[in-house]
């Protein structure tokens, strides 16, 4: 290193405005990524009414549970599927296929594993 080169520390007691400009826009970035990576504040159950992008955007806990429901609801899945795991899977189908019509927002998930759309 130079010894005639001006420290870190120099240069921001030298700049004290510009460093507090730049340290405070460095917090901000940092904060707003933050709330983008946390979850949604929201994390509302599914429901039967809820879309299919609301099933894609879904954690697989929230999934989990909309499928245990599911089958204390209505019991077997039309395909004859008994168990949860096979409403998750019948479910993801479903809706991938009205994705793929670009239906995933207006179709509901019973909607979606009834081919009702």
């Amino acid at each position: 290193m130079n010894p005639e080169a001006p420290s870190l520390k120099a240069i921001i007691l030298r700049h004290k405005a510009a460093s507090a400009a730049a340290f405070t826009i460095v917090i901000v970035l940092i904060g707003v990524m933050a709330a983008a990576a946390l979850p949604n504040a929201k994390g509302g159950a599914l429901s039967d009414s809820s879309t299919c992008s609301a099933w894609s955007s879904a954690t697989r806990a929230q999934q989990s549970a909309y499928a245990h429901l599911y089958v204390t609801e209505h019991g077997s899945h039309v395909s004859g599927a008994l168990t949860p795991a096979s409403v998750e899977s019948a479910t993801d189908s479903a809706c991938s296929h009205a994705a793929y019509l670009g239906e995933a927002d207006d179709v509901s998930i019973v909607a979606a594993l009834n081919r009702a759309f």
